[in-house]
């Protein structure tokens, strides 16, 4: 089969390779960081909207989420992994490998996710004794698990789906569909728990229809199966050196998600002791920094593509300037992040408490020292971008093992054992000590892999 690329596409890609580094940058990390912050306020309106139930409501939210985040994080892992290959090939022209790529991935995700759901269903009472969940948060969130176990699916999917439109530059497309998504999910939240007084399991039911929206335009956009992205299931290929090269880059990557997921679990767990209100507040604290340290994650993301997609052009110097760029564009989402939240933070806190002043005040407990850290994620954030784009998936896996159970767990079993502070402020401390080092860390780590990649001059090539 001829395979095609759409003029489009072959544009973005010249803009990516010889235009305006800047422009092109911004092109794609804008509307990635905007669809990013829509994911984040899909999670602030679920904290919020629940919080019109009760707090224990919130903290039985905050508590599956994070269990689902360590799930979902494989097929982030595996997209990230996939999305790599697919800007490398892309980059260099390689479209049929880029065409088998896309397929396999598509194939494995949906097929992971088909044995994840099923077997975390059936085994869904061990996985929830497992991660020391109180009864009272089992009993009100059960249903609401196994929805969003079923719901997997459709995540795999969307994430393999939005890491060939990120490589393809599609930024706008991606904020165009989310928008969509988002509509459908405040509208059904809205309805199903305002107007119709549902709980819980109906919050993660309007989640899996938003989700199935977005899988829906997925396959209609790909449906072109002689164009470079589009979905031919001739083009799967499970040899043996193809996905030993897929997994190679992905599984650090899945592995870093899963433990940083899994990370959080433990921090809740250890947070019930200090009771089920604290898991509730660290979850809507976590919420609020997102809006600022989630969306310049996804700004890395797309500026990963970028890089990666001139590195397979073989244009290695310009590679390294894109990558200022998205520090830069980084940083500055970051600390903007950062003077929003802190502005806004009074009725930000009146949305989640749902009326509970004590509430309030242990959100505000957390979160004004977490908030501290949160420009320090921003540059975690780019390095991300620049080991991503250059293949050191097992830095990035060590960078952040060690800002969970290095930085993170170590400090918090250590003030729950030998200090008398309030969960609120012993939460609050662990998540700016750990975020704090973690950049610091990923700032030493990137200095070396410049080194390593440019030589000694490459500080000088990078301020050119």
């Amino acid at each position: 089969m001829a395979l095609t690329v759409a003029e489009k596409d072959l544009k973005k890609r010249e803009l990516f390779l010889e235009g305006n580094i800047l422009k092109g940058v911004l092109t794609v990390c804008v509307p990635m960081a905007a669809f990013q912050l829509l994911n984040e306020l899909f999670r602030v309106f679920d904290l919020a909207i629940t919080a019109r139930i009760n707090p224990e409501s919130v903290a039985a939210v905050s508590f599956f989420n994070q269990l689902n985040n360590s799930v979902t994080a494989v097929g982030t892992g595996l997209s990230i992994g996939a999305g790599i290959l697919i800007a490398g090939f892309y980059g260099a022209a390689d479209y049929e490998n880029v065409k088998k790529t896309v397929n396999t991935t598509f194939f494995l995700a949906v097929g992971g996710a088909l044995l994840l759901a099923i077997s975390l269903i059936l085994s869904g009472k061990w996985v929830l004794r497992l991660a020391n969940t109180p009864e009272e948060l089992v009993e009100i969130g059960w249903n609401y698990y196994r929805v969003i176990m079923v719901n997997l699916v459709f995540v795999f999917f969307n994430n393999v789906y939005v890491a060939i439109e990120k490589a393809r530059g599609n930024g706008g497309r991606i904020l165009g569909v989310n928008l969509l998504m988002a509509a459908a999910k405040f509208t059904l939240s809205g309805v199903f728990v305002l107007i119709f007084r549902k709980g819980v399991v109906m919050i993660a039911f309007s989640t899996l229809l938003s989700n199935l929206l977005v899988t829906l335009i997925g396959i209609y956009s790909l449906r072109d199966p002689k164009d470079v992205f589009g979905i031919s299931l001739e083009y799967i290929r499970m040899d043996r050196l193809f996905i030993k090269k897929l997994f190679g880059i992905s599984l650090p990557v899945m592995a870093e998600k899963f433990a940083f997921s899994t990370g959080k679990v433990v921090v809740n767990s250890v947070g019930v002791d200090y009771g089920t209100q604290t898991v509730g507040a660290l979850g809507v604290s976590n919420s609020i920094s997102a809006l600022s340290t989630v969306p310049a994650g996804s700004i890395g993301d797309g500026g990963a593509s970028i890089i990666r997609q001139n590195i397979g052009s073989g244009k290695k110097d310009r590679a390294l300037k894109v990558f200022k760029s998205v520090f830069l564009v980084d940083v500055a989402w970051g600390t903007l992040g950062f003077l929003l939240t802190w502005i806004f933070l009074n009725p930000i806190l009146s949305v989640f408490s749902g009326g509970d002043a004590a509430f309030a005040q242990l959100i505000r407990q957390i979160f004004l020292l977490e908030m501290l850290s949160n420009i320090f994620l921003a540059v975690h954030a780019a390095i991300m971008a620049l080991l991503y784009a250059f293949g050191y998936t097992k830095l990035s896996f060590g960078i952040n093992f060690a800002r969970l159970f290095i930085f993170r767990l170590p400090i918090l079993f250590a003030l729950k054992q030998f200090t008398a502070l309030s969960g609120g402020t012993a939460m609050g401390i662990v998540m700016m000590v750990s975020n704090g080092l973690t950049g610091l860390f990923a700032l030493l780590v990137a200095m070396v892999v410049l080194r390593k990649e440019y030589g000694s001059g490459w500080i000088k090539l990078l301020l050119h």
